[in-house]
């Protein structure tokens, strides 16, 4: 049985966010966070490997976990869970330029769009990333000024938020950090609570762990039947259903899925209780 995926599990992370209206909502939350400019729209959102014009096929897969489009710019949003290295560093770094370098060939570089990196974050490489937004834009080494402000790279450390004092308002970007860094449903519902577009990536985070073990139960049990483990079919049964029914499935989704009967869901019901 895998265990609950939360938001800095990536595959958790993209499943969520590539939800146009919630992914719209956080890029608000976080340009107005660091007071920059934000009046246009996200026009498109894109998932995990697609490209986002033209007919480079070959790149698609060397862009970050989400990309969103806007009317002035185009965004790559990344979570790393693990501690974020030089090697993380190196991976965002490429993600940023080439999706700065291969826009529309049509258009002049002149005429590119800002390109903005958002990276969640744990850990401080090189131990200059102390704040809980950290900003870097390319800027000479000699002169230290700014080469471009067209490249623009973010670190958003979901890992200091826990060391921020909670208000009941705050500004919305940190209720985000806060919901990503949460380590439980109840620490989730906590932050996202009377407002629904973050209550609604709780339900869609639920949702994506209730499919995917959806997924994992029948590929479990398609090994079981090759192997003729019927014993193992009935507990990785009963496994399942337990699982989903601390995550407050319905009744009549858990004896779809598991194919319980209603007697053995009772039973399993009492022994959840006593957890």
């Amino acid at each position: 049985m895998k265990k609950f995926d939360y938001l800095t599990d990536d595959l958790a992370f993209k499943q969520v966010f590539m939800h146009k209206e919630i992914l719209e909502d956080l890029i608000t939350a976080f340009f107005e966070y660091v007071g920059k400019d934000n009046n246009s729209k996200i026009i498109t959102e894109l998932i995990p490997n697609v490209y986002l014009s033209g007919d480079n096929k070959k790149y698609r897969s060397y862009y970050g976990d989400l990309t969103a489009t806007k009317e002035d710019g185009i965004i790559s949003i990344e979570m790393y869970k693990d501690t974020f290295d030089k090697d993380s560093y190196n991976k965002s770094l490429g993600y940023l330029c080439r999706l700065y370098s291969r826009q529309e060939k049509r258009i002049q570089p002149s005429r590119y769009k800002k390109v903005i990196s958002i990276n969640f974050i744990k850990g401080n490489y090189k131990r200059i990333n102390n704040e809980i937004v950290n900003g870097y834009s390319l800027k000479g080494v000699i002169s230290n000024e700014e080469i471009n402000d067209n490249i623009l790279m973010y670190l958003v450390r979901y890992d200091l938020i826990e060391k921020v004092p909670y208000q009941k308002e705050e500004e919305r970007f940190i209720r985000y950090i806060r919901i990503i860094g949460s380590k439980s449903v109840k620490e989730m519902k906590k932050y996202a609570k009377g407002d629904k577009i973050m209550e609604e990536t709780i339900k869609w985070l639920r949702e994506w762990n209730i499919e995917s073990d959806r997924i994992n139960y029948q590929r479990r049990i398609e090994e079981a039947e090759e192997k003729g483990e019927e014993r193992g079919i009935e507990m990785n049964k009963n496994d399942i259903a337990k699982k989903l029914i601390l995550q407050n499935a319905s009744k009549e989704y858990i004896l779809e899925l598991t194919e319980i009967d209603e007697k053995e869901y009772e039973r399993l019901i009492k022994k959840v209780k006593k957890l």
